[in-house]
């Protein structure tokens, strides 16, 4: 299994890869708090779950930069932490 402490360079260089081609920063992805909410969705709902709250939380941090509002660090984490983490 890769971990983040195992091998953070590869991450950070396909995070920054794949931000490149969808014309993002790089800077804007947490990669930390992205696995967190797969793990616990994965964990605590199912598996096949994970990778649908990632894209979620994607949605939403969009739809709040569409309407203006602020998605820094501390807005992602309250985004995340509204996931239900039960079916």
């Amino acid at each position: 299994m890769v971990t983040m402490s195992t091998h953070p360079e590869q991450w950070t260089r396909w995070v920054e890869k794949a931000c490149t081609a969808l014309d993002l920063d790089p800077a804007d992805i947490d990669i930390d708090l992205v696995h967190e909410l797969s793990k616990n969705v994965s964990h605590e709902v199912t598996r096949p779950l994970a990778p649908v709250s990632s894209y979620l939380l994607g949605i939403a941090v969009g739809r709040r930069l569409e309407r203006g509002e602020p998605v820094d660090a501390a807005a992602q984490r309250e985004i995340a932490d509204r996931v239900p983490l039960t079916d």
